[in-house]
């Protein structure tokens, strides 16, 4: 990505940073508004992760009753984190909270693009990579269910698997629907599939 794509990807951002507000807060706003985002500021820290914010700009250490796990819920977008000191209660809440950056205190414009830069783009990554694990939880999940309806299936009216396996295929054509949801209605039959009268109804695969 060039510079100025880079740039104007970071216009786009919607920020939000919890902090008290002090000299430190008001120097991280400002240089946010220069670098084009849009800010708004919070605290203490919400009971949940602020709505429409890309990414968030949390201080950790910053009060005793601090939880900020809180933040999990809801979560989407960027998570930094603002130290002013390093202790292992800090580092522990950094790792609880899986900030993606740190940034440490008093601030200083020096760093805070390039900081936004990465952890925004190592939240996208992981993002793209959760995406591609879920599919292939699915796909996985699809695939077991298909593989124990044709067993069942093939044990009930003693056919092949391969007999059984296009009598699913089958069905899905002819009720317009996804082989997952056939194979489920094929295992929620059971012993019925065995009944030499049974006609299966490609609606109710629907």
């Amino acid at each position: 990505m060039s510079g100025e794509a880079l740039i104007r990807e970071l216009r786009k951002l919607r920020a939000c940073v919890i902090h008290p507000r002090d000299s430190d807060c008001d120097e991280l706003v400002r240089h946010l508004k220069r670098i084009g985002c849009q800010v708004d500021t919070l605290w203490p820290v919400p009971d949940r992760w602020p709505a429409h914010a890309d990414v968030v700009f949390c201080l950790f250490g910053g009060h005793p009753s601090l939880d900020v796990r809180t933040l999990k819920r809801g979560r989407d977008g960027t998570l930094i984190g603002i130290v002013e000191y390093e202790s292992p209660t800090i580092v522990r809440e950094l790792l609880e909270a899986d900030v993606h950056a740190v940034i440490g205190k008093p601030i200083h414009p020096f760093g805070i693009m390039s900081t936004l830069t990465v952890a925004s783009s190592r939240y996208r990554f992981e993002r793209r990579q959760n995406s591609k694990i879920a599919k292939l939880d699915e796909t996985l999940r699809s695939r077991r269910v298909v593989n124990n309806a044709v067993r069942l299936l093939a044990a009930e009216r003693s056919i092949s698997e391969e007999h059984a396996y296009q009598c699913i295929r089958r069905w899905s054509l002819e009720g317009r629907a996804s082989m997952t949801k056939v194979a489920d209605q094929v295992l929620a039959c059971g012993s019925e599939l065995s009944d030499p009268n049974f006609r299966f109804k490609p609606k109710e695969a629907l």
